[in-house]
């Protein structure tokens, strides 16, 4: 990352069509400015301008303890967003740097999401990068230095966006598997809908896999097998309900269906994981992350045992042996000592943790 990272978050509006106050409104255990703020310092960045206008001293002092700088409208009530934009890229100290530039009342665009556009812009001829999800346009606006300068000499005429239209050229919209983009508070609905993807983020569901696969150009036959997997793995898990354990059969068909999003990749289970850490799914992504090799078989089987046995009980798009499903590296490794020991290490493993669910 070359350059600087700097937020612009505008927090200065009366939200007259709430009836509320947008930005101190609770979602989890956080309210949804503080949301936005640790999403951009989770992205790297180091200054952050809120823009108050609207009940500056309830803000100023909720985030007393947030690393961040203070601006007011003074004149929030007559004036529109792209004043408050101007205040705020006025305000800031890093003028080099590149600048989000959202409204507080969108808190759960993926950290995936503002890295792919840093990386986007940085060291490039992009000026304005605009993140969109099924084809509608939303939240973060990202600007180049060049694009703050410029915006900052427009004269209003069609807020922001007659400022963008100036930078076409420059400009490049960038489509994600990220619904966040799109999600705001600007209505009660809104905000209910908001409280309710809060409750299900951390868990994509067969549609949104089924997105992943696209965005990462998953080829069909790792489509297949993964769905196999998920199979495999939902049967796993019903046998070991059934014995008593306690397993949450949406994170194991999930994690399956993810596991080799990253397949061709060195290290593929870490390159994915990585990328689903960053799309908020930390879970999943640490199941990912093992389902190579397991080091050992606790006690009381995980989610992350049933995704690793389902993996080699599936051969392509066929149920295999455990036998089968390690013969072929055997006979690739036959002539080199250590890692025909690992492959047996592993396989034996495998024997075992099969025994333990279908045979114990």
């Amino acid at each position: 990352m070359k350059n600087k990272i700097s937020a612009v978050i505008v927090a200065a509006g009366l939200s007259s069509r709430m009836k509320d106050f947008k930005p101190l409104l609770s979602i989890g255990k956080k309210t949804i400015i503080e949301t936005v703020i640790n999403n951009f310092q989770s992205a790297g960045a180091e200054e952050i301008v809120i823009v108050t206008g609207h009940r500056t001293g309830d803000i100023e002092k909720k985030l007393a303890d947030y690393n961040v700088r203070f601006v007011k409208n003074e004149n929030y009530e007559t004036t529109h967003m792209f004043d408050s934009v101007c205040i705020g890229l006025n305000k800031l100290k890093q003028k080099d740097s590149m600048v989000f530039i959202t409204p507080s009342d969108s808190p759960f665009v993926q950290k995936f999401t503002l890295k792919k556009m840093i990386e986007e812009m940085d060291g490039g001829t992009v000026k304005v990068i605009q993140p969109s999800y099924e084809g509608k346009d939303g939240h973060p606006l990202l600007l180049s230095s060049d694009a703050v300068k410029g915006i900052l000499k427009h004269d209003g005429t069609n807020g922001l966006l007659g400022a963008i239209d100036k930078f076409q050229s420059g400009f490049k919209n960038l489509s994600f598997v990220d619904p966040g983009i799109i999600l705001d508070a600007d209505r009660p609905k809104d905000y209910l809908k908001l409280i309710e993807y809060n409750e299900n983020k951390n868990i994509p569901n067969m549609e949104i896999c089924l997105k992943i696969y696209d965005y990462f150009n998953v080829p069909e036959d790792v489509r297949a097998h993964s769905i196999k997997v998920a199979m495999a793995a939902a049967g796993i898990c019903g046998q070991l309900v059934r014995k008593g354990f306690s397993l949450n059969y949406r994170t194991v068909i999930t994690a399956s269906l993810l596991h080799d999003i990253a397949k061709g990749n060195t290290e593929h289970s870490k390159v994915g994981a990585g990328w689903l850490m960053d799309m908020g799914y930390d879970e999943i992504a640490e199941i990912v992350n093992r389902h190579v090799k397991l080091e050992y078989i606790p006690e009381i089987l995980t989610e992350k045992e049933v995704v690793y046995l389902a993996d080699k009980m599936v051969k392509g798009i066929n149920y295999v042996s455990i036998e089968d499903r390690f013969s072929a590296k055997e006979e690739l490794y036959k002539n080199d000592k250590d890692i025909l020991s690992n492959i047996r290490e592993k396989k034996n493993l495998t024997i075992d943790l099969y025994n333990v669910v279908f045979n114990n």
